[in-house]
């Protein structure tokens, strides 16, 4: 009896304990849902373009070079300028001096120098529907390179924010199919999580050297921005 009277409150005890846990505040069973991944998209014109221009030059004497290179780039600058281009958006972004030995026709050194001065330029064009022009007059004073031409948008934010509704739109369309499908219904958003957004952009594949060119074909296109969520929904 003396066994029997020390284990029945032990019992007791742990009951009561397992009673406590089983109705522990907060909780409750992990909910029915429905998974699904949204994606929006907002085509629109750019607004900026960004180039790079460069002017190289040579001859066997490096300070003749290089003070050639200098008028010519200021020439471009200049030409950019009256092209509409603001200072604070024309940026040397290279400058380079470089020498090569000169061969005679029998490939044997001669024992001269050739100095090669290369200066690059990266130009933001804000007037995109001006590219072509600007272009042309860059290449006209001097300009004997172009570096490729992308198009961008100087605030994408708002364009993001257009995706991402949609994409929020699209997810909740899609639960609707799915549920009404299932033969269940929503009974709200359980989880929403958003991996960003990007834009694929067009670019104008311009590059190449020499002299003026008599036109300069180029063609914006449209930016396409495009946001992805990942959402959760209760069903019931």
């Amino acid at each position: 009896m003396v066994r029997i009277r020390r284990i029945v409150p032990a019992l007791a005890a742990l009951a009561l304990v397992l009673g406590a846990c089983s109705a522990w505040p907060g909780q409750s069973k992990t909910p029915n849902t429905i998974a699904v991944t949204g994606i929006g998209k907002v085509s629109i014109p750019p607004d900026l373009a960004i180039t790079t221009l460069g002017v190289q030059t040579q001859g066997m004497d490096i300070a003749q070079a290089v003070e050639d290179n200098n008028r010519r780039s200021a020439q471009v600058r200049s030409a950019l300028g009256e092209a509409g281009v603001a200072d604070q958006d024309m940026q040397t972004t290279y400058f380079n001096v470089s020498t090569q030995p000169k061969y005679d026709e029998f490939g044997n050194p001669t024992g001269e120098t050739l100095y090669y001065v290369d200066n690059t330029i990266t130009v933001k064009i804000r007037q995109v529907d001006s590219l072509s022009a600007t272009l042309q007059a860059a290449l006209s004073a001097g300009a004997n390179s172009v570096q490729g031409v992308s198009y961008t948008l100087e605030n994408p934010s708002q364009a993001l924010d257009q995706a991402r509704q949609l994409a929020i739109a699209d997810a909740q369309s899609q639960a609707e199919l799915l549920a009404a499908s299932a033969g269940v219904k929503l009974a709200g958003l359980y989880s929403l999580a958003d991996n960003g957004g990007y834009a694929v952009s067009p670019t104008d594949t311009i590059y190449g050297k020499g002299g003026a060119a008599a036109s300069v074909p180029t063609t914006p296109g449209a930016l396409l921005y495009q946001a992805q969520v990942y959402a959760t929904y209760e069903i019931q």
